[in-house]
C-alpha cells in the first residue's frame, strides 16, 4: 500500500525531470566556456587561436584533408559558395566517428572563412536556410525513413 501511496508523487518528479533534461539537452554543451568568446565574424585563423590544438590526429593520409588543427572539417560548394564546418571537440577519437550533439559543437564559416554561426542552435537554422548537410538532421531523417518502412499487418 505504502508503493502506490508515493506513485503519483514520483510519477510528476520524473517527467519533471526528464522534460527539464530535455529543454537543456546535449545542444552546444560541448566547449562552452572555450567557444564563448568566438563572435559572429571572427575568422577561421583567430578561431583557431582561441580553441587550440584539437585532440583529433591523423590515422591515415587521407585524414590529413578532414583536419584542421586537430579538429574535424568539412567544406560545401552550395550555390556557387564555399562554406566550411569546424566541429569542436575535447574527447580523442577519429574523423571515421559519427558527428554528434554529445561529442561536437560546429562553428559555421563563409567563403570569407568568417564564423556566421556557433553551436547547434545556430547551425541548425543556418545550415537549413544554406541548404548545408546537417549530419543530426540526416540522422533523423534516416531514422523516420527506416521506420515508415516497416512492413504492415
Amino acid at each position: 500500500m505504502s508503493v502506490h501511496r508515493f506513485a503519483p508523487v514520483r510519477a510528476p518528479l520524473v517527467v519533471a525531470a526528464f522534460a527539464l533534461l530535455a529543454a537543456c539537452g546535449p545542444s552546444d554543451v560541448v566547449g562552452k566556456d572555450t567557444l564563448d568568446p568566438i563572435e559572429e565574424g571572427m575568422t577561421l585563423e583567430a578561431v583557431a587561436g582561441v580553441l587550440g590544438t584539437g585532440p583529433l590526429t591523423v590515422n591515415q593520409p587521407a585524414d590529413s584533408l578532414r583536419l584542421y588543427h586537430g579538429f574535424r572539417t568539412q567544406l560545401f560548394l552550395v550555390n556557387g559558395q564555399n562554406y566550411r564546418v569546424l566541429w569542436y571537440r575535447e574527447a580523442a577519437g577519429t574523423v571515421e566517428q559519427e558527428i554528434t550533439r554529445e561529442r561536437e559543437t560546429p562553428i559555421l564559416f563563409d567563403g570569407n572563412n568568417q564564423v556566421i554561426a556557433k553551436g547547434w542552435a545556430d547551425f541548425d537554422d543556418k545550415a537549413a536556410e544554406l541548404n548545408i548537410p546537417n549530419p543530426y538532421r540526416a540522422a533523423e531523417r534516416l531514422d523516420s525513413i527506416s521506420k515508415s518502412q516497416v512492413q504492415r499487418p
